[in-house]
């Protein structure tokens, strides 16, 4: 008897995690169906230990996303061509140049020669393959369509990219130019403007109000310049902290959805994300109780993932999608109304997918809305903030005039 670590979903909500003891992964696959399970990952628990020094799919654990995406429809071609599974891994793993991918085909190829499926196999990386990937290639399995079902995958998955990089388009430019604007303010507060305090002192003049406040924060810079600068990675280690804790991604999530801006842009881009995912899951084949569970898991904000999870225990108990939908303020009544309109077509997958185009053409227009407008408010705040320094140098010195011609 071995020892297996397994993710499953027996109700909707969060995937239980928990450990069974069986011959093999199939029989403990097999044992976990007849408890009311759905599996999500099982592996050996020697394994699943070792997780956390494996390669991670994003930006810090060098394997991208958009690099996923391209294997998965570089896999799909190479074996629409012909090749066997294991020979397609092989060729993708000598194509790819960074290790921890090679890492992770290799590992693949390794668990089909010793008698596992490909989603199984694709199970044992969690960090790299979430739930819904899984879920699909199984459903491809089963159905003698895995090169569709990896087609589509690759589909979904550059509709993501193309999403992701409209938001980072948006969101990068004011944070370049806030980083940028404060850098200059702090140079002229802390190195700049104490060079004129000495000149309007000698003067013995009553210095103006804004000269008042200017010199008094210039002087908190000058003195304690470095600590600020020693300091300020901490409340920013902090805050990254606190976005990783559960309390904290719901509070900083409910916080960013009230912006007035970038709040309707996360919106936007999760009612795309909700559509286009559990169109995918329902097309494969999938119930729709766990497809509203796995949908859940991949949204960003907890906001909408809590949301999506109350849907599927409506739908559990025998409400329809659109009945819950309509009950969820976070998603417009035209997203109910559309999913009303494909459950009385039977066509819901094709209802989702065509709302999920619908959104993310909204998302490539607030993108362009947000550019236009964030350009010139950002040149103005960081206009008012330099017209303020220049103001409270510039007045001493007429006063200076003044009293020369008095």
């Amino acid at each position: 008897m071995a020892t297996f670590a397994y993710e499953a979903i027996r109700e909707p909500g969060q995937p239980v995690k928990g450990e069974i003891e069986a011959e093999d992964v199939h029989s403990a696959a097999a044992a976990l169906l007849q408890r009311g399970y759905h599996v999500l990952t099982i592996e050996d628990a020697d394994a699943a230990s070792a997780h956390r020094r494996r390669p991670r799919l994003g930006l810090l654990g060098g394997l991208k996303h958009r690099e996923l995406v391209r294997l998965t429809r570089d896999t799909a071609n190479l074996l629409k061509a012909g090749l066997p599974l294991s020979q397609a891994l092989v060729t993708l793993a000598g194509r790819s140049t960074n290790p921890g991918w090679r890492s992770v085909l290799g590992g693949i190829r390794a668990r089909l020669e010793d008698g596992q499926t490909f989603s199984q196999s694709l199970s044992a990386y969690p960090e790299v393959y979430d739930a819904m990937y899984v879920n699909l290639v199984r459903a491809g399995e089963e159905s003698g369509k895995l090169v569709e079902v990896l087609m589509r995958l690759a589909e979904v998955g550059e509709k993501r990219e193309d999403i992701r990089a409209r938001v980072k388009m948006a969101m990068v430019y004011p944070a370049v130019m806030l980083t940028l604007g404060a850098v200059t303010v702090f140079v002229m507060l802390s190195f700049v403007v104490p060079m004129f305090v000495g000149v309007f002192r000698e003067t013995g003049q009553v210095l103006p109000l804004p000269t008042r406040i200017l010199i008094g924060v210039s002087g908190f810079f000058k003195a304690w310049w470095w600590a600020i600068l020693l300091g300020l990675p901490a409340p920013i280690y902090g805050l990254m902290q606190y976005a990783k804790s559960e309390r904290g991604k719901h509070v900083l999530g409910a916080m960013i959805l009230r912006l007035a801006l970038l709040g309707e842009l996360v919106r936007k881009t999760e009612v795309a994300g909700f559509s286009q995912t559990l169109g995918t899951l329902l097309g494969s084949g999938l119930p729709i109780v766990n497809a509203l569970s796995i949908t859940a898991s991949t949204l960003k904000n907890p906001g909408y993932g809590d949301a999506v999870r109350a849907m599927g225990l409506a739908v559990r108990d025998g409400g329809l999608l659109s009945e819950a939908l309509a009950k969820q303020a976070l998603f417009p009544e035209m997203v109910s109304s559309i999913v009303s309109v494909g459950e009385q077509s039977g066509d819901l997958p094709g209802s989702l997918e065509q709302l999920a185009e619908e959104n993310e053409r909204d998302v490539d227009r607030h993108v362009k809305v947000v550019m236009t407008l964030l350009e010139p408010l950002m040149i103005i705040m960081l206009g008012l903030i330099v017209a303020f320094i220049v103001l409270a140098v510039l007045l001493p010195i007429f006063n200076i005039g003044d009293t020369i011609q008095v």
